[in-house]
């Protein structure tokens, strides 16, 4: 028998790059060869770059240590359990496969769903939680690296006026595992509580008050390869009284805004869907109450017409809203832990470390 010869590099790595995470794992046991193959950077980049093509996996945080993890989003869905130290009560927002969680204590944790993989990043030298602060996570093309983001008071300046002290960034590397301190967020933006941050097109986004425009609520983004502010167009709605409430995350790739006090019949949900012009909010309602909480999560289905967003909304269970004809059902969650979530999002598998 005449030995095949062994396939390019490359090839080998257009084939391997299409599996799912777990069965990467097992291929790596098979071979030396394969495990330094499939261990590379550039293997890591090639596997994502496919992964950020498909859908999305969902992590669902209950009152407890064990977060759920849905891994296909589709009805009649099975979940696992994801057990944790401690206890986390938000999802700050994902990147690359990389999940970012943080607790009652402002304790920030970074892991990767899949390989479990996990990470407990310092306590940033201002804390959030125990202020007035923004915090976000993202990814810095620039120098290859994650970071994490904190804006925030000194308790001092909160207890005077807020309004006329500097507000004090700081960014955590994940690489390098230090905090820096970059350039102050301008006085005159405002929050009067506590916001996490969406990343979108290489910046961490906000839904701030601007005092020095007639009390207008504008969205300031951070691009992290340069630590610059900049600000982008919120939807034409947006001011001081409905920004208090409304909620900025990331969905479908895109910048949204849900705003809950401007429709008394439901909820708005604004989609911009060509980044940085004004004139791109979209909007479409969800008619009915849904209590203390609603996140839209993701974008299921395909083509226009069946155009379906999952949410998040008060009570043991996700729903699904049909854009296009109105409607509302309920998601099934096979083996679903019974209780309440506190908060969710979405993540991509990858092989991402966040060490």
């Amino acid at each position: 028998m005449v030995a095949r010869p062994d396939l390019p590099e490359e090839i080998l790595i257009h084939i391997f790059s299409g599996l799912p995470v777990k069965s990467i794992g097992k291929c790596r046991c098979l071979s030396k060869q394969w495990r330094n193959l499939l261990s590379t950077p550039h293997f890591i980049k090639s596997h994502l770059a496919l992964q950020n093509t498909r859908s999305k996996s969902l992590i669902l945080i209950p009152p407890s240590h064990v977060i759920r993890c849905v891994e296909t989003i589709r009805d009649n869905t099975v979940s696992r359990e994801l057990d944790l130290p401690g206890l986390w009560s938000e999802f700050v927002g994902s990147c690359d496969g990389l999940v970012l969680l943080i607790d009652n204590d402002d304790e920030f944790f970074l892991m990767n769903p899949i390989t479990m993989e996990q990470s407990m990043i310092p306590d940033p030298p201002v804390s959030v939680k125990k202020t007035q602060g923004l915090y976000g996570f993202g990814y810095d093309s620039v120098r290859d690296d994650y970071k994490v983001v904190t804006v925030s008071y000194h308790m001092s300046d909160i207890l005077i006026n807020p309004v006329y002290f500097d507000k004090l960034v700081y960014v955590y590397y994940v690489k390098s595992g230090v905090w820096r301190r970059i350039k102050s967020l301008p006085r005159h933006y405002s929050f009067p509580a506590i916001y996490s941050g969406a990343f979108v097109n290489g910046a961490i986004h906000w839904l701030v008050g601007r005092s020095d425009k007639s009390d207008c609520a504008v969205i300031i983004a951070l691009d992290l390869d340069n630590d610059v502010f900049c600000e982008i167009p919120a939807p034409s709605v947006a001011d001081v009284d409905s920004f208090l409430d409304s909620v900025l995350l990331v969905l479908g790739g895109y910048l949204c805004v849900v705003d809950t006090l401007s429709n008394r019949e439901g909820t708005d949900v604004w989609i911009m869907k060509d980044y940085g012009a004004a004139e791109s909010w979209t909007k479409f309602t969800v008619s009915g109450c849904f209590g203390d909480l609603f996140k839209p999560l993701c974008f299921i289905g395909e083509g226009e017409e069946e155009e379906e967003v999952v949410l998040l909304v008060e009570g043991p269970r996700l729903v699904v809203y049909n854009v296009n004809q109105g409607t509302l059902r309920d998601m099934v969650v096979v083996d679903r832990v019974q209780g309440i979530f506190l908060d969710g999002g979405t993540f991509v598998e990858s092989l991402v470390s966040p060490a």
